[in-house]
């Protein structure tokens, strides 16, 4: 009997929970379509950052909607979500070339927001967006955003007002060589493990490794073709190497050449591969510039196999840095 009791009780607060709502909605104002906007001055569509697509992050943008006219009484609750379809209108407007912002680089972290009673201005809607080094460098990117809803009612989508978030992208992380084949060369070579593997798509797979008959420092050097600027660059360590095994790249010197011939010392760095990546990045004191680049690595781990030691250099890829 108690439990019968206990359900129709839960039963009437349900129903009047419903009810308020219902009644809620009803006493509401109702807005007119258009009245809610974005918080933007008129004659603004177009919102425009640069974005750095050098590193991945986290980057937060927010979004405020304005209710026209005089304030109202009530809470309205305004939607905002992104209509890809008028990428067209946008590529009609301001440029054929632009791209739209790919699905997977942003997320509404908030998307419906409340304009307060008695006031003209929403809270921030928050947009999220990262995966930034999956766009192309020097580009221009394209997300239409639209308010879709106010109090849960649909906007006409023919009618409501879009603005175009732009983002302008800069440099790559990396230094392109499209149109370019970059060749390798080594002091030495063990086996298969020729100085081209440096330099492949397979940073981490492939590598150049010196002859285990000789002692180090030993070099692999690239031609990239023409000549370049970069700040830095990436080495990669062979993913297959182990600590047990050694080989552990701790010292190596870069050194930047226009003919191959004559070369400058870009520095002698401290190496540590021993992490998740097997990479180390190095950053140079200034921009260099150069066609070939020679990567000596001065000490490492002895590298150990069966009852054997040598000494010997690994790198598994070497990428210049914008």
């Amino acid at each position: 009997m108690k439990t019968y009791q206990l359900n129709i009780l839960a039963m009437c607060t349900v129903v009047l929970l419903l009810m308020a709502c219902k009644k809620d909605n009803a006493s509401r104002e109702a807005l007119p379509e258009g009245r809610v906007t974005f918080d933007l001055p008129a004659t603004t569509d177009v919102v425009t950052r640069s974005l750095d697509i050098k590193n991945v992050s986290l980057l937060s943008m927010e979004m405020k909607a304005t209710l026209q006219g005089s304030t109202s009484p009530d809470v309205h609750y305004v939607t905002f979500a992104p209509d890809t379809t008028k990428i067209v209108d946008y590529r009609l407007k301001y440029g054929s070339a632009a791209l739209l912002l790919p699905t997977n680089t942003y997320l509404y972290y908030k998307s419906t927001v409340a304009i307060p009673a008695g006031s003209n201005l929403s809270e921030a809607a928050v947009l999220n967006l990262s995966f930034q080094t999956a766009l192309r460098p020097l580009s221009t990117y394209v997300l239409p955003l639209t308010i879709t809803s106010v109090d849960g009612k649909p906007q006409d989508p023919v009618t409501r007002r879009v603005v175009y978030y732009v983002f302008k992208t800069g440099e790559a992380l990396y230094v392109d060589h499209t149109g370019y084949t970059p060749t390798a060369t080594a002091s030495s070579t063990s086996g298969s493990n020729v100085a081209s593997r440096a330099i492949d798509a397979n940073t981490g797979g492939t590598y150049w490794a010196s002859a285990t008959t000789v002692t180090l420092p030993q070099w692999v050097s690239v031609d990239y073709g023409r000549e370049l600027s970069f700040s830095g660059l990436d080495y990669f360590f062979p993913t297959a190497v182990t600590p047990a095994m050694g080989g552990y790249t701790t010292s190596a010197k870069v050194e930047t050449s226009s003919n191959g011939t004559t070369w400058t010392d870009r520095g002698t760095y401290a190496i540590d591969v021993n992490n998740a990546a097997k990479k180390h990045t190095i950053n140079f004191p200034a921009l260099a510039t150069g066609r070939y680049v020679r990567f000596t690595v001065l000490a490492s781990t002895p590298y150990i196999s069966g009852t054997a030691t040598f000494s010997i250099a690994f790198v598994g890829g070497i990428v210049l840095r914008n």
